[in-house]
């Protein structure tokens, strides 16, 4: 089975292009973090080492041997390796190659949540040091003012009744982690079918290695609870649709799965609302939401079919000797764990019967029994990368409880700074498979509409 250190060497691996051997060298090595004595300096430094310690291992020992020391404050240098200064005040973070001057002012926890994730980034850039990761532009300054949400709107509660959280995967966990730093009260339950992953912890801030074959959704909603004084984390071993059979059309889907073609399947079931956020592997972070019904892009139009869609479920068929239908069922059936188990010497059916066909592709790829070009698409990001997309995820949610948004899409550059401008309103598009459907359109007004409106 994969473990999370091979996890990030095939990630970095298809990222440099370069054997896995070669990637897990250059994870090798360690990251000194000397943070200054105020509390939050000590607090933001913890968030930052919690993202780099997924990656690659972290010190607070300057006699160890350091790639890079990162000095989170107004710390002093401990060490002579390659210094990175990171620095955070309540209207911005700034991380460089020299002591950056910032004010004496304390930030919200979420944004310094938001800023760590930058500063995860600029770390693994310099100790990597490979001119093929995105680009890193030194310093980085990370204005909270392009968030475009009010201090007002970071002190508002959250109302999580009647919400649902889809996935408990890497986004799903960052999502939690970022929803500790607001007001959050009611009932969330936590829907996901699968089981923690060995390459999970990697990227999972809530998983450790000893979660892993456990149930993702029990495994999250327990080791977050702590977290949550006022919010009852109720998890549910299932898919969306399994969840709605049981309970109803859903008023708030919070979306944090990783297929496309899973997303679509939720807006299926119509939800009322739709909270979403996504990675393009380490190179991108999509938020999206909106409210049914809507004129607007929902979460099949922001997440169409796509060629490369097709290609990554056609490699997952042909690696695992098993029909392109069966891998569209997401989870292995006991029909075609029978069939992958007559086709690769070692595999019992009994094993890999309810295990996600992506999660058992990846781990076949990590081992080299299988070998194909599509391997790369279901590379999961590192840490930082899911991290931000979860605290976007919040961002989100608050600004549009708060009436401060008018979007509903925007994409950010993990290796860089979140820029305001970029928001967008995406329009709907003609061959949707929900919008341009007249019986979903009909059933989403008839169930939403009231409501919207009275809302």
């Amino acid at each position: 089975m994969i473990n999370a250190r091979q996890e990030n060497a095939r990630m970095l691996a298809s990222a440099l292009g370069v054997d896995e051997d070669a990637a897990s060298a250059r994870l090798e090595g360690r990251i000194l973090v000397t943070a200054g004595e105020r509390a939050s300096c000590a607090d933001w430094a913890r968030e930052i080492c919690d993202l780099l310690d997924r990656t690659m291992s972290v010190t607070r020992d300057p006699a160890d041997d350091v790639k890079v020391e990162l000095v989170v404050g107004d710390a002093v240098p401990r060490s002579d390796a390659k210094r990175l200064y990171a620095r955070i005040d309540a209207s911005k973070a700034v991380i460089g190659l020299e002591p950056p001057k910032v004010a004496s002012t304390e930030p919200h926890p979420l944004f310094a949540a938001i800023a760590a994730c930058s500063a995860a980034a600029a770390t693994l850039s310099l100790a990597i040091d490979a001119e093929e990761l995105p680009k890193v532009g030194l310093p980085i300054t990370v204005p909270f003012d392009q968030l475009g949400i009010s201090r007002e709107a970071l002190d508002a509660s959250i109302d999580l009744d009647g919400a649902a959280l889809i996935g408990a995967g890497a986004v799903g966990n960052a999502f939690l982690r970022a929803l500790r730093h607001v007001d959050a009260r009611g009932t969330l339950p936590i829907v996901d079918p699968k089981a923690v992953g060995g390459g999970n912890p990697n990227r999972c801030l809530y998983f450790t290695e000893a979660d892993v074959e456990h149930p993702k959704a029990e495994t999250l909603a327990r080791n977050a609870s702590p977290d949550f004084p006022h919010v009852a984390l109720i998890p549910f071993n299932g898919n969306f649709h399994d969840y709605v059979a049981k309970n109803g059309p859903h008023r708030t889907a919070i979306v944090t799965v990783d297929s496309r073609r899973v997303r679509r399947a939720i807006q299926a079931e119509v939800p009322g609302r739709v909270f979403d956020a996504s990675t393009t592997d380490i190179r991108a972070v999509v938020v999206h939401s909106h409210r049914q019904p809507t004129a607007n892009a929902c979460l099949s139009c922001i997440y169409r079919h796509v060629p490369d869609e097709q290609a990554r479920e056609r490699a997952i068929a042909g690696g695992l000797g098993i029909s392109l239908d069966m891998v569209r069922e997401s989870l292995i059936s006991a029909d075609a764990a029978a069939l992958i188990a007559g086709a690769h010497a070692g595999i019992q059916a009994a094993a890999i019967e309810g295990m996600a066909y992506d999660s058992l592709f990846k781990q076949l790829c990590a081992e080299q029994a299988l070998k194909s070009a599509e391997g790369k698409q279901v590379l999961a990001p590192f840490a930082f990368v899911s991290a931000l997309a979860g605290n976007l995820l919040v961002v989100e949610m608050l600004r549009v409880q708060t009436g401060q948004a008018d979007t509903n899409y925007w994409q950010v550059d993990p290796w860089g700074s979140p820029i305001g401008k970029l928001r967008s309103c995406r329009p709907r598009i003609v061959d949707c498979e929900f919008c341009s459907i007249p019986h979903f359109v009909a059933i989403a007004d008839q169930l939403w509409r009231e409501k919207s409106e009275a809302a």
